[in-house]
């Protein structure tokens, strides 16, 4: 039996090579380029809340113990006073926490526009004011329709955190880090959210830019719900000033 043997012979020759259309050198270039633009980006970005994050650390430490001096400083002249035989007149609050109560419905329009110049447009939105004249005349005029008091540092902080919203290009943004907080007020002394808590706590040489930087707080109905709508709360009703006692209100809507 016979078999049958192939030979093949590969001829290779040595051709110049084809240089890449110049279009495709392009788009590589480009591309490459891109991408290198991108990492540094994502590793200044990176770097950037790094450094905040630090700062905003160190600021935290530093508020908190300015509120715990403080509030060992008020202990103490409270002391001194009881231990003369009398009583020690604290400072008048200079913020006001105001939370409306009511609907829309058979709302006067000179009421209702109150109601708008304080950014109440929907029942339990919650907004944060300096207490002053002209703002205790307002909110004697909407009293049936608000009620109000004054905040303490846990309520604040727990709104900021839990219930704050930014207002960027009027759009109602989520707070989500603090790069957003610093690029959205642009202030050295505002880049991280301790500082939004000082500044509306203190109330601060920046607490008009801060409040009107935020959207009014929308909350929810109180847990265990409210008493009566239309009495006020010296009555046993909802509405009106409620002193210290509107943070146990509040902590039922957070």
């Amino acid at each position: 039996m016979g078999f049958l043997y192939f030979i093949v012979l590969t001829i290779v020759i040595d051709m110049p090579a084809v240089p890449a259309p110049e279009s495709a050198v392009k788009r590589a270039a480009f591309k490459k380029q891109q991408t290198e633009a991108f990492k540094k980006a994502v590793q200044a970005q990176n770097q950037e809340k790094s450094e905040l994050k630090k700062q905003a650390y160190v600021r935290g430490l530093k508020y908190a113990k300015a509120y715990k001096g403080a509030e060992q400083k008020l202990v103490t002249l409270r002391r001194q006073a009881k231990s003369h035989g009398n009583f020690y007149l604290e400072a008048a609050p200079k913020v006001v926490i105001i939370t409306r109560i009511r609907g829309i419905a058979q709302v006067a329009p000179k009421t209702k526009k109150i109601l708008q110049l304080l950014r109440l447009r929907q029942i339990f939105n919650t907004v944060f004011l300096k207490l002053n004249k002209s703002v205790h005349t307002l909110l004697r005029m909407v009293e049936p329709y608000i009620t109000y008091g004054y905040p303490s540092l846990s309520t604040v902080r727990k709104l900021v955190y839990k219930r704050g919203y930014l207002k960027i290009n009027g759009q109602r943004v989520k707070i989500q880090d603090n790069k957003q907080i610093k690029d959205k007020f642009n202030n050295k002394d505002i880049v991280c959210t301790e500082d939004l808590v000082n500044q509306i706590y203190t109330a601060g040489a920046h607490f008009r830019a801060v409040s009107n930087g935020f959207w009014p707080f929308k909350l929810t109905p109180p847990k265990g719900g409210m008493n009566q709508k239309r009495r006020h709360f010296i009555e046993g009703g909802d509405y009106g000033n409620r002193d210290t006692l509107v943070n146990k209100f509040l902590a039922r809507m957070i």
